[in-house]
């Protein structure tokens, strides 16, 4: 099963994403604001293919510039949603892919269990990840996955 708080996540970025998306338009990639070389209080739209009269915003402040420095703080935050937004769904799929290859963490087996792993009674001693450390009647060690195991007694 996915985590519930995974899940929750992804819901709450994927609202955050609307919610910027929704505030206006987002500024193509690469497009910077840059002082203007002839004339140093005025700003200047870079790395974008509008014409030279659409990319000049004025002096500092005026709507033009003002509009232009949201747009690219939303494509920011927009830019950085989404990257969390792909990290946290390679987490949502890894662990449905650890439970489709069952390899589920058994969360009813804990130390002091007896199991059964290949008609041989065993003492759990430890459980880790994906393996039970166990300890047989004669005081053996051994290492065995945890699928391998079936519960025949718990420690109450």
């Amino acid at each position: 099963m996915v985590s519930p708080n995974l899940l929750a996540e992804r819901e709450n970025l994927l609202a955050q994403i609307e919610s910027v998306q929704s505030l206006g338009d987002v500024a193509p990639p690469g497009v910077r604001i840059e002082p203007d070389f002839l004339n140093p209080k005025c700003w200047l739209l870079v790395n974008t293919n509008l014409p030279l009269r659409e990319r000049k915003l004025g002096q500092s402040g005026s709507p033009q510039h003002r509009e232009w420095t949201e747009r690219i703080l939303r494509r920011d935050r927009l830019h950085e949603l989404e990257q969390q937004l792909a990290l946290l769904q390679g987490l949502i799929d890894r662990q449905q892919q650890f439970e489709a290859n069952g390899l589920g963490i058994a969360t009813d087996i804990v130390a002091g269990d007896t199991v059964e792993v290949d008609g041989i009674q065993y003492k759990v001693e430890d459980v880790g990840l994906k393996y039970l450390r166990l300890v047989d009647a004669n005081g053996k060690v051994t290492r065995r996955e945890i699928g391998q195991a079936r519960l025949i007694s718990q420690v109450v």
